[in-house]
This record gives C-alpha cells, structure tokens and sequence, in this order.
C-alpha cells in the first residue's frame, strides 16, 4: 500500500500550479503541525525547520518513524517543504478551562494559505478536553479555534484559506468556519477534517454551520474509532487502510493514488461496534455525573505530578501502580462511577460482537464510503432514536 509519504516522493517536487492543492496534501500539512516546533519557526521554511530537527540528538532515535520519514523528505520536497511559516501557535492551560491548542499558518501561493490545527498531544490536559469533547455540544477550545481563524483572516485580508486538521484539530478546522461570519466563510476554501470526531446535533443544525457545510470534508478509516465519534452531517468519505485498527488514526497510514486518497467499501464490522458503544455510553449516564467526575480524575491526575500520557504507558508496571494510586484518591462514588462507564462500554461492545468469533450484525449493513451517495453511519449519537434521520436543511445540502 502507497501513502502520503510515498505521495511526498512522488509529487513532492511539483509546484501547485502545474497540480492543485489537494487533499493529500492537507492530510501532510495536518501531520506536520505536530512537530515539536515554536513560534521561532515563522519566518521560515519547512524545509528549514526539518533541517534543524534533523540535526538534533533527540530525533536519531525515531529514524524509522512516519515523523522521521517526513523530516528527511521535506527538504528534498519543495511542494510541502518550500512552504513558509506565516505563524506557530501554542497554549497549554488549566483554566478557565481544560485547553492544549497548537495551531499553524503555512503560505501555499500568493493568493492562499492554510491553517493546520494540531489534535491531542500527550498532555493529561489535552486528554481532559477530549473527554470533555464526547459529552459537551461545545468545548473552549472550538471557541479558541474560531477567534484563531479570525485573527489570521484579519492579518491576511488578501488571502483564500484553507482549513485542516487531524483527529480534535479537525473537528477544530471544521467548526471555527461554522462559528465565524460569513465574509470569512466565503475566503475560505474548505475545511478538511482527517479522522476527527463529529459534532452534536446542537451544534449542526446552527445557521452557521449549515450554511459552511458544503465547504467541509471529512477523511475517516476504514476502521476508524476517534472519527466515529459523534455525528458527520458534512460530506465524509471512508479510506482504506491495511494498517491495524488502533492505528489507522494516522493519515499517513492510509492508501494514496496519486493525487488522492484510495476509498475503501465502507466502515468495517468493528468501527461501527466501537461506535454502538460509545453511542450507548453516551446515553447511559448523565452529563453532569460526567462532568464532575472527570473533573476530579483529572485533577487526581494532576495532584500525583501525572501531566503526560507516557507517565501511565511507558511502563505497564510503573503506570498501573500510578492509576491504581490516582484511582484510590477519589471519592467512593466517583470510584463506583468510573468503573461503570467502563464497564457500560465493555458490556455494549459484548453485546455487539458475537465472541470468540468476533462477527456482528453490522457486517450485514449496506456499506458506503461516500455520505454524500449513502449514510456511511446508521446510528445517530445524541438521539434515542437509533435510525432517525438528519433534518431537511442538512439532507439539501448533501445532495
């Protein structure tokens, strides 16, 4: 299988007008914003930057990763690499809400550029946004993603815009252009989302994100989890990976043709069994039960000097004895809570999927990878009614 590295190779040298910016090239742009740069890259090139982290210490052992690939192919590609940073923003912050927010603005050509917002990094906070994200129509950080677009459309009058991000960056990408006024809608080109997660029917149904949704699109796998998560009203295309499932999330993991990306038959058995659970998770225990108690976990998390993800998963010994510690110091309540919402899921997810076999119902469901030919979802998310259908203004909008 061919990816967006090999695409890198291919097509790396070809200016954008002898091949127009594509979806390919958002899915790099989407990856590269993870990089560990700062707001001392503006200024420069991709190219410069890869060269810079290239030549450290720290990056040699990750020379047989997709990021170690990408950084020695930027500067022998000047289709992504000859792109100049216009701004690199970063903000980790524990109030007056949970937000870890990474955004970056490249030049493409003289009439557009494109913003990349990264998804969730390692930090204990971002993961708290993203629990967040599951439960609340709106999180802080949208808000942020928003006042970000505006404040780039401002600096930059004269330019078109793209809109792109990966896994929470997408969701991001897509819902700052529903949340701005419609002169800024109209400079933007499209907004691409790459496995990110959906939005509440609050949200989609608002005049602004109807009337931005024929300029969204979004990128899922095969065997997507994060992108199953909440509903797709805009246009959403499933793509074929032969990667394992837990890690088809990276777009770099998914097929290329070309100047594409390869469509797959539709979403496997497992995706939509993962979903059904999250689904049924979702509708089994209050929001503001939720709230609380994840509040509380993550500040346990914080009381015990946890603020990055490895600190649990680096060493299953080590992060076991570490959560069961973190897991002690709540409430009894919030104890007994906890594990019900997990066990809520393991249960839906059993009831799903016939064991040992692993076959389910849903291998029987009409498949599509186009939503704009057929549902590629048939259960909605904040709905107790499992095959209601999405409001007129929305359907127009797909046809």
């Amino acid at each position: 299988m061919s990816g967006s590295l090999d695409y890198l190779r291919w097509r790396g040298d070809l200016s954008y007008k002898e091949r127009h910016f594509n979806s390919i090239d958002a899915a790099l742009l989407a990856s590269i914003v993870y990089l560990p740069a700062d707001a001392s890259a503006v200024g420069h090139t991709l190219s410069d930057v890869a060269t810079k982290l290239r030549a450290l210490p720290s990056f040699q052992h990750q020379m047989h990763s997709e990021t170690a690939a990408e950084i020695i192919l930027l500067p022998d590609s000047p289709r992504i690499g000859g792109m100049k940073i216009l701004d690199w923003t970063d903000r980790l912050e524990k109030a007056p809400y949970p937000l870890q927010f990474n955004a970056a603005t490249f030049l493409i050509d003289d009439t557009s550029v494109a913003i990349a917002f990264r998804g969730t990094d390692g930090s204990m906070i971002g993961w708290n946004e993203d629990m967040r994200m599951n439960y609340l129509s709106e999180i802080y950080g949208q808000g942020v993603a928003a006042k970000y677009l505006e404040e780039i459309a401002e600096k930059f009058p004269d330019k078109q815009i793209y809109l792109i991000g990966h896994s929470k960056g997408g969701n991001f990408a897509q819902y700052a252009l529903s949340a701005v006024a419609p002169e800024i809608q109209d400079r933007v080109i499209a907004a691409f989302s790459f496995d990110g997660p959906g939005f509440f029917r609050k949200v989609y149904t608002t005049p602004g994100f109807v009337r931005a949704m024929p300029k969204m699109k979004t990128y899922i796998p095969q065997g997507s989890i994060f992108g199953a998560m909440l509903d797709h009203p805009e246009r959403t295309l499933v793509v074929k990976s032969t990667a394992a499932m837990c890690n088809q999330h990276d777009p770099r993991r998914w097929s290329v043709g070309r100047d594409s990306f390869t469509l797959a038959d539709g979403l496997t058995a497992s995706s939509r069994v993962i979903r059904h659970a999250l689904i049924n998770f979702n509708n089994s225990i209050p929001d503001e039960k939720r709230n609380e108690t994840f509040s509380d976990l993550f500040e346990a998390f914080e009381n015990s000097d946890i603020e990055e993800l490895h600190q649990l998963t680096n060493n299953k010994l080590v992060g076991t004895y570490r959560l069961s510690r973190v897991f002690m110091t709540l409430e009894p309540e919030e104890r007994k809570l906890i594990t019900q919402i997990f066990t809520n899921i393991w249960n839906s997810f059993k009831d799903s999927v016939n064991l040992p076999l692993l076959t389910s119902n849903y291998e029987l469901y009409p498949k599509s990878n186009d939503s704009s030919k057929a549902p590629v979802f048939y259960e909605f998310y904040d709905s107790d009614e499992p095959n209601l259908e999405l409001p007129d203004e929305i359907k127009k909008k797909l046809r």
